[in-house]
């Protein structure tokens, strides 16, 4: 597989309509997606001989999928979307996370985060978190 430009990972998020349309946050300019693999603990000493050696064993645990990024405030439809999200009280909306030439992330994310942010001599900022709620899928490309 060839190396792919770091702009075409795309973050898109869900009008929340009956038939869902999701629009691409076009200015996020870094962007992450990091999938969280948790253990349980369920080592146990063998029973016949308790005093050797004691190996850990370990259960599947919880999965979590979280994406944050940032970029310039363009003042868009999906970026009114997500200050809607963000400020209501069910802060959870539909998004999809393309990574080019390999597949697509979609599921239910909470914004765990909005920020917005500026400099006397610059543009408009904001940075977002993204924490998923349930089940996670992937399609690939």
């Amino acid at each position: 597989m060839a190396k792919q430009l770091g702009r075409a990972l795309l973050v898109k998020i869900g009008d929340g309509a009956g038939s869902e349309t999701f629009t691409n946050l076009a200015s996020m300019n870094s962007k992450s997606l990091t999938i969280n693999n948790s253990s349980i603990d369920v080592t146990t000493p063998n029973s016949s001989s308790p005093e050797g050696l004691l190996f850990s064993e370990s259960l599947g645990g919880l999965k979590n999928v979280s994406v944050s990024g940032d970029g310039f405030f363009e003042d868009s439809t999906a970026e009114a979307r997500m200050n809607t999200v963000a400020m209501s009280n069910d802060n959870q909306a539909n998004f999809e996370i393309v990574v080019p030439d390999f597949g697509t992330y979609a599921g239910a994310f909470r914004i765990t985060s909005l920020e917005f942010g500026g400099e006397t001599e610059g543009g408009v900022t904001y940075s977002l978190s993204l924490e998923s709620t349930g089940t996670v899928t992937f399609t690939a490309a």
